[in-house]
């Protein structure tokens, strides 16, 4: 895959996983993740956010930076999973600690 390619994608899963309406990302900020993978700048990731928008990735941009609309879980859903698990029986074939482990993962990735 081209660099420029791999660039978008990145791009795309930065915003999909570290993002949300209350938790915006820069272009500043986008650049200073992506430069450890692939060198780039702030016109660079602003040109690629334009790209992703054209071709009908809902990415909303904010005074505070950028974020990736329409996501599968907010927070607050997230946590109420989280609840609702915890007092839920035991089910036989699902690993309940994995489960909040992953639950947690996505909180995690959501709030930063």
């Amino acid at each position: 895959m081209s660099a420029k390619k791999h660039l978008i994608i990145l791009i795309l899963k930065l915003l999909e996983s570290e993002s949300d309406r209350e938790h915006p990302l820069t272009q500043r900020k986008l650049c200073e993740v992506l430069s450890a993978v692939y060198p780039c700048d702030r016109k660079t990731v602003g040109r690629n956010i334009k790209f992703l928008q054209a071709v009908g990735y809902p990415i909303v941009k904010t005074p505070k930076g950028f974020y990736l609309e329409g996501k599968s879980f907010s927070v607050e859903e997230l946590c109420f999973v989280k609840e609702a698990l915890s007092v839920f029986p035991e089910r036989e074939g699902i690993d309940r600690e994995a489960l909040m482990e992953k639950l947690t993962d996505l909180m995690t990735r959501i709030r930063r």
